[in-house]
Formats: C-alpha cells, sequence, structure tokens
C-alpha cells in the first residue's frame, strides 16, 4: 500500500506496450515550472493512497487509452528526484514501476481519454525521440538494451521559469498551482509548491492569503489539511489582520457588485432563488470575509477562483462566472486561460479539458 509521504513523494505506474517493433506512447501534460507541458510518454499514473501498483496502472491505462489491460513483468523500478538547482534539497520525490502490456485484444483500437491529445504506436527509435524529459532516459535505455539494468536513479535538475509564455508573473503562477493543489487535497503538492514559492521570493501572507481563499469554494476540511501542509514552511502564522464584523456584509455586497457587475441583481435573485438565506451568507461570509480582505488584489483572486474550481470539477456555472468576473475584473481572456493551464493534471483527467470548452462558450 502507498501512502504520501508529506515530504512530496508518489509512487507512478507505467506500461510498456510493444509490438512489431513498435510502443505505445500518448501525448499528455506533465507540470514543468507549475505549468501544464505536453509531452510524449508511456501511459500511466500516480497510484493513489490505498491502491495496488497494479491496479493503478490498469485504471489509468483505461482513462488513457481505452481498454481495461492484462499487467505483465516488472521491467523496469526508477527512483526520482525534482530539484530546482543542483545540490538543492528535492521539490519532491517519485518511484516509477514500468510493468510490460500486451497489444490491445482483436478489434479494439486505442482512443484518447479526456486528458490525452493523441495516442499512437510508434517506432521504437522514434519512442526514444519522442521522449525526451529527464525522467524518460531510464526508459530510452531499457528500449535499446531489453536486458540491461531495472532499476535505474533520476536527479532531474529544472531551473525555475522565467514565465516568459504566461500572461501573469512567477508570483501569480505560484499561487494559481498552490490554490489548485489545495482546493483538490494534493498535501505533497500543497507543501513543495508552498516551498518552491518562498524560495522564489513569493511572500508568506499571499500564499496565506490564497489558502484562506479555499475556505469559500472546497470548504474548511481542505483548507485546514492545506495550512497543516504549508505550515512547516511558513513558519509561524500573521495576524489575521480583519476588518471590524459589522463591516463584512457592507465591504462584501461591494465586492460582489465589483465582480459580477450589471448582472449582480440578477445573480443575487437566483441566490435567493436557491435559499433565501443565501444573498446574506454569500455577502458576509465568502465575499466580506474572505474575497474582500485585502491582501490580494481583485483580478488575481478570481483568477484563484478560476484556477480552484477548475482543479474541483462539476460546478460549470459557477466556474463560467469566475471567468467572466475575472475578465470583468481586468483580467484578460490569456490570463483565465492561463489560470487553467497551470491546473495540475495531478487534479483529475477530464477537469482543464472541461474548462477550456467553458472558455469557448464566453
Amino acid at each position: 500500500m502507498f501512502l504520501p509521504d508529506p515530504s512530496g513523494h508518489r509512487d507512478v505506474a507505467l506500461g510498456l506496450c510493444r509490438t512489431a517493433g513498435k510502443v505505445l506512447l500518448v501525448l499528455n501534460a506533465r507540470s514543468a515550472q507549475g505549468t501544464a507541458v505536453r509531452c510524449w510518454d508511456l501511459p500511466g499514473g500516480t497510484v493513489e493512497p490505498g491502491e495496488n501498483v497494479e491496479a493503478a496502472l490498469a485504471r489509468e491505462w483505461e482513462e488513457e487509452v481505452g481498454w481495461r489491460p492484462t499487467i505483465g513483468d516488472l521491467q523496469l523500478v526508477v527512483e526520482g528526484r525534482k530539484r530546482p538547482a543542483p545540490g538543492a534539497p528535492p521539490l519532491y520525490s517519485w518511484r516509477a514501476f514500468v510493468f510490460d502490456v500486451p497489444p490491445p485484444p482483436f478489434g479494439v483500437m486505442p482512443t484518447p481519454g479526456p486528458e490525452i491529445d493523441k495516442v499512437e504506436l510508434v517506432r521504437e527509435a522514434d519512442a526514444m525521440m519522442r521522449m525526451t524529459a529527464p525522467y524518460q532516459a531510464p526508459v530510452r535505455r531499457l528500449l535499446q538494451d531489453p536486458g540491461g539494468r531495472r532499476y535505474a536513479e533520476v536527479d532531474w535538475i529544472e531551473a525555475p521559469a522565467d514565465d516568459a509564455g504566461l500572461p501573469f508573473d512567477a508570483r501569480v503562477r505560484h499561487l494559481l498551482v498552490l490554490a489548485a493543489a489545495a482546493a483538490v487535497g494534493e498535501a505533497s503538492l500543497v507543501a513543495s509548491q508552498t516551498a518552491a514559492a518562498l524560495a522564489s521570493g513569493v511572500t508568506a501572507a499571499d500564499l496565506e492569503e490564497t489558502l484562506l481563499q479555499i475556505v469559500p469554494y472546497a470548504g474548511f476540511p481542505r483548507a485546514l489539511a492545506a495550512f497543516a501542509a504549508a505550515r512547516p514552511h511558513l513558519g509561524s502564522a500573521a495576524p489575521g489582520g480583519e476588518t471590524p464584523g459589522a463591516a463584512w456584509p457592507a465591504g462584501g455586497a461591494a465586492a460582489f457588485r465589483a465582480v459580477y457587475g450589471d448582472t449582480t441583481d440578477r445573480v443575487r435573485a437566483g441566490l435567493a432563488g436557491l435559499h433565501p438565506l443565501l444573498p446574506a451568507w454569500t455577502f458576509e461570509f465568502a465575499y466580506g470575509r474572505v474575497l474582500a480582505r485585502p491582501g490580494l488584489d481583485l483580478v488575481t483572486r478570481e483568477l484563484l477562483g478560476v484556477a480552484i474550481l477548475t482543479a474541483m470539477g462539476r460546478a460549470d456555472d459557477a466556474l463560467l462566472g469566475h471567468m467572466r468576473a475575472a475578465i470583468r475584473a481586468g483580467a484578460s481572456r490569456e490570463a483565465v486561460t492561463g489560470a487553467v493551464s497551470v491546473v495540475p493534471a495531478s487534479a483529475g483527467a477530464g477537469k482543464r479539458a472541461a474548462a477550456r470548452e467553458l472558455l469557448e462558450r464566453m
């Protein structure tokens, strides 16, 4: 059984499917410098808490390529660590198990899942050229020499991003990744992202404000778990600095109107139609006590809302509302797209794809 390590360790199960001199690869996203980067890889993914490694591979394989496989022999074990610079402490570590997977049954065609762009059978030589990430070096060696070593170690050095391809700076990127990880209970990623953000110059106060914003979206349990993972890196908590309680409803109503603009009355009526208490609770708590706090500007808070709701999934109306609110508050459409793109793939299959579809409706 695999139990997550609070230092940021995870186990990964991958499948190596070879037939007629070709290898099955998928084009999907991996997290690089907090950003989703498309790359070719073996099908597979993270082993969930309490899950058997072979069962994890069967589940991930079916999600990514469309059929329930038979799991063959273990071919390779890779111990890896990712660092921001040589000699620096690891941001996280992983253990990858690579198993043989037979070709699909006759008549079954590989079909890309929601998080997969393409599934292809490619020549082994081409597969080695496509798998260029540092963590894939042991797999390339296995393809070159099937009778070689079955254990390898990887020290992956990934320098901090320059953020040239994103419509916001490194500070906002760190906050978005942290918020998405916290919203779905990725404690190890919360811990490593907190450490990386602090190392890059993001203030503890900004990180704490980001984690407080989890409460109105994902609830107290997720927020408490995120603070527990981040607190060893953040140090002692700073004073809360809240405004007097009497100002919360008025400040919340003002923030609500700033977000929803000329649709404010319609949105408020919609809340009242669901339950008469919801408008007052929304003004006082979600907006007055959280979103109206001065620690982060409104644009950043709305982009955080987009990242959080994307990671959580199954909240299309709310996500679409906050996408529009972010633009109304002054964010560019590219910034909203970026807030979706940096949500880690570990948040779950299809969630970024679903958010991109919502963007097309705007």
